[in-house]
């Protein structure tokens, strides 16, 4: 894909490999147990919710320090701060975070005159031990189409990856990284949900002294299966949504999976609705909860305010119009839940 700038964004493209690792371990990781001692996340912003500033254009993953772009590209940051909120930089599509109010985004396709691809890296907080197995999981999300796409074709791709390395791997162009990386989604499974989080995971056996983790789409356009989702002539791109990355050592995860639970259980029903819901929920005595609508721009609707001596609460948004929103809940300050809401009337 070609570099476009559009309205101050400067966007590029990237993509995933080929050793396929055996996906093991399917689990829920919420942000209480990832800074437990017992499963401690090696990843540090796992969540894209730390930053030096609240974001105003396209390609400002720096910006959710220590990540950073490790070529010429320039993948975009989203967070829900500030006055415009994310919905205002994202010309590709509509998302809300999988966890609080932040995500990446990286390019992974692009067949114009070369391929050309984004990647985010970090590094971890602490060095992988050889021999050491370590669960390892992030979550994608297909951009989808919008406007933005009256100029290209929406791609979507079957592989999207993380590599292990031990020092940081850079280029000065944006053309793919020859790296093989070590977890990877699916060979001929397509990542096309635009509604919901994909999650990719996989163990990686640390050879020992890996310190770096680089996420994106390391296979150039000619070796990338693709999925057309529509025909109409233009330039293909392709364009995900990252969130929730995790490293965790496997014996740290197994001895404390079971504490691994979700014990709020909120269930925010029916979905679509006509403005009128219920939201169960189980919590804790003398534990507060609020639960928050926003429109598809960020701006916050209404608040609920949900407290332990119920088991459920009715919501009445009559007067909403029809569309896309979002809400968000959060326990004693802390996200727990995030997720979509469509109004149909």
């Amino acid at each position: 894909m070609k570099i476009q700038t559009y309205r101050t964004f400067t966007l590029s493209l990237c993509k995933g490999s080929v050793f396929l690792m055996k996906k093991i371990i399917l689990f829920v990781i919420f942000y209480s147990v990832l800074i437990t001692i017992k499963a401690q996340n090696l990843v540090p912003n796992w969540s894209f919710e730390d930053n030096t500033q609240c974001p105003n254009s396209g390609g400002q993953i720096n910006l959710a320090s220590p990540w950073y772009s490790p070529s010429a590209s320039t993948p975009d940051y989203f967070n829900q701060c500030g006055t415009t909120g994310y919905q205002s930089l994202n010309v590709w599509g509509y998302q809300i975070a999988r966890t609080g109010l932040a995500y990446s985004s990286v390019c992974v396709y692009g067949s114009t005159s070369s391929s050309i691809r984004d990647y985010i890296q970090a590094q971890l907080l602490d060095t992988l031990i050889a021999g050491e197995n370590y669960c390892v999981s992030f979550y994608v999300s297909h951009a989808g189409m919008s406007s933005f796409f009256n100029t290209y074709m929406p791609i979507v791709i079957s592989e999207i990856g993380m590599l292990f390395s031990n020092n940081p791997i850079t280029s000065s162009n944006y053309l793919p990284f020859p790296y093989t990386p070590q977890i990877v989604s699916p060979t001929g499974t397509f990542l096309s949900d635009t509604l919901n989080w994909m999650e990719i995971s996989g163990i990686y056996t640390a050879l020992g002294g890996e310190r770096f983790i680089t996420i994106g789409n390391f296979k150039d356009d000619a070796n990338t299966d693709t999925l057309h989702l529509i025909e109409n002539g233009l330039d293909p791109q392709g364009y995900y949504y990252i969130d929730d990355v995790s490293v965790i050592n496997c014996n740290d995860t197994l001895s404390s999976v079971n504490e691994i639970v979700n014990q709020y259980d909120f269930k925010l029903y029916p979905n679509p609705n006509n403005g009128q819901m219920v939201l169960e929920y189980t919590l804790e005595k003398n534990e507060e909860a609020v639960l928050n609508i926003y429109d598809i721009a960020g701006k916050l609707i209404s608040s609920y305010l949900i407290n332990s001596n119920n088991k459920s609460i009715a919501i009445n948004e009559n007067n909403l119009d029809a569309g896309i929103y979002y809400y968000s809940i959060s326990v004693n300050g802390k996200s727990v839940k995030s997720d979509k809401l469509v109004i149909i009337k």
